[in-house]
């Protein structure tokens, strides 16, 4: 049965497949122009994004800098609920760091998403560990 959470779903999981792939063309055209970022916390990419510019270029971007780009980024879900526009995302990210240091954190992400776009994304995740690992180098 093909139901709306089937298709938000399928959007939410196509960007997490084009983000570890680092496949720009995908996410951005994945992401509404009104999209709405945010991220909580108290350290270097928390804050609030408004506008697939600013969402791309005030967190994407500064966010996969801290990564080594020759390095592997893989997204493990582990678990995906999906009700009318909204999807719960529980995974596991692991990359390596600029300084070859490797990295792992749980994350929990809630995205909105309308015709096949995603409008908001709310992300929750180990800031002390993120702040340890990346942003302190």
């Amino acid at each position: 049965m093909n139901s709306p959470a089937n298709g938000t779903k399928a959007t939410v999981e196509r960007y997490l497949r084009a983000i570890a792939d680092r496949d720009a063309p995908t996410v951005l055209e994945l992401l509404a122009d009104d999209v709405e970022f945010r991220i909580a916390g108290d350290h270097p990419v928390s804050g609030t994004w408004k506008g697939r510019d600013a969402v791309v270029g005030g967190f994407l971007l500064p966010l996969g800098e801290l990564f080594d780009p020759d390095a592997g980024y893989t997204i493990e879900v582990r678990s995906m609920i999906a009700d009318g526009e909204q999807v719960a995302v529980e995974c596991l990210s692991r990359s390596v760091t600029k300084d070859k240091v490797p990295y792992e954190n749980a994350i929990v992400s809630v995205y909105t998403v309308a015709d096949g776009r995603i409008t908001r994304m709310h992300e929750y995740f180990d800031t002390a560990y993120f702040t340890k690992t990346l942003a302190a180098r």
